[in-house]
């Protein structure tokens, strides 16, 4: 009669545990940029502009910038400690596109509240060689301002042509100077470096949220970043490269579901061979 009984609540918790995930699965639809004209209509200044993404490729950390205070630094030195890399790569004369992409992640990097330089790094490169230290350091107390943060290590580099299209073609990033208006035409998106130089995450757009940076620096620290509470959260998410994003839907949902049944299974088949000791006793 108890295994009957066992069985009856073991159907019921299924159902109640698995009924969330089938209706968000079947109302899912994939996060993708639709709004992406064409091929056959991207302006010529356009073509060939693109990302591609090198996820698990390594960057050559001994690549060197020069930082806005005139010094030379290579990437490995921002990864003192352990510390995974937040990387934009923009030019300074930009008040467009780049603007608006730095200063999102201003805002968001706010709303985080981690110390930036304590436990990861920023560093914003410029892709314009000409852009120069005065340049750099103009946008370091401006976006550092808005983040509250005025001694964060926030770095912006520049360097030469070189250095420039090394860092560029190993992150996947491709644009286009156009000389009849001495402008770049680029996209926007957000690299995460982990401490040996591996890639391990693209956000793009120009606005970010704050989970998604944070589940994306917490990937590239490789475990080191983070409250628990962010941990358990990030287990119970995943990236989906469709969205861009990370979400709790699907693999996330089923790990967490399967780890709570097993447990509530636990808990009743020691209740149900107790309950048998004791009348067999």
């Amino acid at each position: 009669m108890y295994f009957l009984y066992l069985k009856k609540i073991i159907v019921i918790l299924l159902f109640i545990l698995m009924y969330p995930i089938y209706s968000q699965v079947l109302n899912y639809k994939p996060g993708g940029n639709s709004a992406l004209p064409p091929v056959d209509s991207i302006p010529e200044s356009n073509k060939g502009v693109t990302i591609q993404e090198h996820l698990g490729n390594k960057i050559d950390m001994n690549l060197t910038f020069t930082d806005q205070s005139g010094k030379i630094k290579s990437l490995k030195e921002l990864t003192k400690e352990g510390k995974p890399i937040l990387l934009t790569l923009n030019y300074y004369r930009c008040v467009s596109l780049c603007s608006v992409q730095l200063i999102n992640v201003a805002k968001t990097i706010k709303e985080l509240g981690w110390p930036i330089g304590k436990d990861f790094s920023i560093a914003t490169i410029s892709f314009d060689p000409t852009d120069n230290p005065e340049d750099a350091k103009k946008k370091h107390n401006e976006y550092l301002s808005l983040v509250g943060q005025p001694e964060g290590e926030w770095n912006f580099f520049i360097g030469n042509q070189e250095s420039i299209d090394k860092i560029t073609k190993q992150v996947g990033f491709y644009y286009k100077y156009l000389p009849q208006n001495n402008e770049y035409s680029h996209t926007a998106a957000i690299f995460f470096i982990a401490p040996d130089g591996t890639i391990t995450r693209y956000i793009y757009g120009i606005s970010y949220k704050v989970n998604d940076v944070k589940f994306s620096l917490m990937d590239a620290s490789q475990g080191k970043l983070g409250s628990t509470t962010d941990r358990f959260l990030l287990f119970c998410c995943y990236y989906d490269p469709n969205a861009g994003a990370y979400t709790g839907l699907a693999m996330g949902i089923m790990r967490t579901v399967g780890i709570a049944m097993m447990s509530f299974l636990g808990i009743l088949v020691y209740f149900y061979y107790n309950k048998r000791k004791k009348l067999y006793h």
